[in-house]
């Protein structure tokens, strides 16, 4: 009898599984088949009760689509063959699992469970496998551990990579931004929401007119802002509703927009200013440029590992 148990601890997987037996005897023989890696046979009946464990983790807050729940099978499908042939890799390799590491789970596990009245008399049926998952992972760990230990990239290679991938060291446009809103209540009626579209479009005529838009964002906006003169600073994209972007967009520079009626109100925007892309100095990223380089040859180091691990093994999977 063997068990399989995912592991939380492996960097490339992400999942939270129960424990399952998966057996390899005969009694099994009548029971469909999901999948046989290399000597070992999981039952349909386990797989699904791995599946529906993870899809719990995953998705905690409701129902998922259906073709994203497909998705997420073959995912779980592959994270199960992935652990099931890194793990017997660490056992071929005689490597032994961390005992204060392992000692510290249980110790854990004893003090969130020490208040149950029925621990006591379940304590000796639930350690032995809590113990077998938490070798388990930590052999998972452990091989991933030395599959990414490699030495960090030279600097020649990471100015390179600086130089070969550049969007990730720009800088993105930013737009500098003011605002006047003219705040509408959660519950206001229609009427109100009309009533405010009309003060904004003749808050924008005084604008054009030539009065000035920080005075009135000081008197009559209710957005925080209203103490700077509706100043909004610099903002990236992203940082403001769609509408609003979208907007800002077309406008020129200096130019204010029509009023836009947003989830607290009606806006007026102005674009102040517009500070180009640009592509930060080495010298100022060149610590971040060592650091995505390493996770990515590290990442990349797994992959080959694990697909080389595919590649060999004995895999099939009931479709």
């Amino acid at each position: 009898m063997r068990k399989l148990i995912a592991a939380a601890g492996l960097a490339a997987l992400s999942l939270t599984f129960n424990a399952v037996a998966v057996s390899q005897e005969s009694s099994q023989d009548s029971e469909p088949v999901f999948a046989r890696i290399n000597d070992l046979t999981i039952s349909q009946s386990e797989f699904e009760a791995i599946f529906q464990s993870a899809v719990r983790y995953k998705y905690y807050h409701g129902r998922v689509p259906a073709e994203e729940l497909a998705e997420f099978r073959k995912k779980v499908t592959d994270d199960i063959i992935t652990q099931v042939l890194v793990h017997d890799q660490a056992l071929q390799l005689g490597i032994e699992p961390d005992r204060d590491k392992i000692n510290e789970g249980i110790d854990a596990f004893n003090l969130k469970n020490a208040a149950n009245p029925d621990w006591e008399a379940r304590r000796d049926k639930v350690i032995p496998s809590l113990i077998e998952r938490l070798e388990r992972q930590d052999l998972l760990e452990q091989m991933e551990a030395r599959i990414r230990d490699l030495p960090p990239p030279a600097p020649a290679e990471v100015k390179q990579y600086y130089l070969d991938t550049p969007e990730k060291f720009t800088e993105p446009e930013r737009l500098r931004v003011s605002v006047i809103l003219l705040g509408v209540p959660p519950a206001a009626s229609e009427a109100t929401w009309v009533e405010t579209g009309t003060a904004a479009s003749e808050l924008r005529q005084r604008i054009l007119d030539g009065e000035d838009f920080a005075e009135l964002a000081k008197r009559h906006s209710a957005h925080p802002s209203a103490v700077n003169g509706g100043d909004l600073g610099y903002l990236h994209q992203g940082m403001l509703e769609t509408r609003v972007q979208q907007q800002l967009e077309t406008l020129e520079l200096h130019q204010l927009g029509e009023p836009l009626r947003l989830l607290e109100g009606v806006g007026l925007f102005r674009l102040d200013g517009v500070q180009p892309a640009q592509l930060r100095p080495y010298d100022e990223v060149k610590e971040r440029a060592a650091d995505l380089l390493y996770r990515e040859q590290q990442d990349a180091a797994w992959q080959s590992y694990v697909n080389t691990l595919r590649s060999s093994a004995n895999v099939y999977i009931n479709q």
